[in-house]
């Protein structure tokens, strides 16, 4: 189980690195993108048509290209989210509660899902940004794949919270945890996209932290399970 916790740990920060090179790297958006958000596959969920071809723009648009190339490294982040949850859950399904056990296969399953309808959004993006002509249906399809992407990963998080409830300085990460959750389902209800990309934000915070108390402390969680 120790090799489990320090996994969890060394994914976390490899995460959160890759996130951050990634944000420093990645070039300025070639056109604004909609409702002020900073991130083009959160504002085809939301925006309306007339503002996605607006910033999109033609088929070979400076736009259009980064958001070919973002995707390509998207790939590769959603198999690392998915096996950190999936490895949280199997902690979450150790801890010694009855309630334990099914917490830790909601977790994973919402983790799963959340996965396999961000594969799929990205399939339904790239051939959106590939159209010579988007229509409203292939913005719907988008839409309803990323909709259902950010609630799992919400639900997800959520009940994952659960693995740091304890009578200790943890119960700082699951408030955490719970921020994060209840931030993104609020936004996705309430059609608020800043809301979900707030939590994707803070979220942030929560992956050094995982890094460092899961990497170098695995018995401060190993001790309460």
């Amino acid at each position: 189980m120790e090799t489990l916790v320090r996994a969890i740990g060394a994914l976390a920060g490899v995460m959160f690195v890759l996130l951050i090179v990634a944000i420093v790297t990645s070039p300025k958006p070639a056109t604004k993108i909609p409702l002020n958000l900073h991130m083009p596959a959160l504002a085809i969920t939301f925006a309306p048509l007339s503002d996605i071809k607006s910033f999109l723009g033609p088929r070979e648009s400076p736009m259009r290209q980064q958001i070919r190339k973002a995707l390509n490294f998207d790939y590769v982040f959603i198999a690392m989210y998915w096996a950190l949850f999936v490895g949280m859950s199997a902690l979450l399904a150790g801890r010694s509660h009855k309630w334990a056990v099914l917490a830790g296969v909601v977790a994973a399953v919402c983790a799963t899902g959340a996965a396999i309808f961000d594969v799929v959004e990205n399939v339904r993006t790239a051939a959106l940004v590939d159209a010579i002509d988007i229509q409203q249906l292939q913005v719907n399809k988008v839409a309803f794949a990323g909709f259902g992407k950010w609630l799992l990963i919400s639900l997800s998080t959520i009940v994952l919270s659960l693995v740091f409830v304890r009578r200790d300085w943890l119960l700082l990460l699951a408030a955490l945890y719970l921020i994060i959750g209840v931030t993104g389902i609020y936004g996705l209800l309430l059609r608020n996209p800043r809301c979900v990309e707030l939590s994707f934000a803070v979220n942030l915070v929560g992956l050094p932290v995982v890094g460092i108390v899961f990497g170098f402390f695995p018995q401060k969680i190993l001790q309460q399970l």
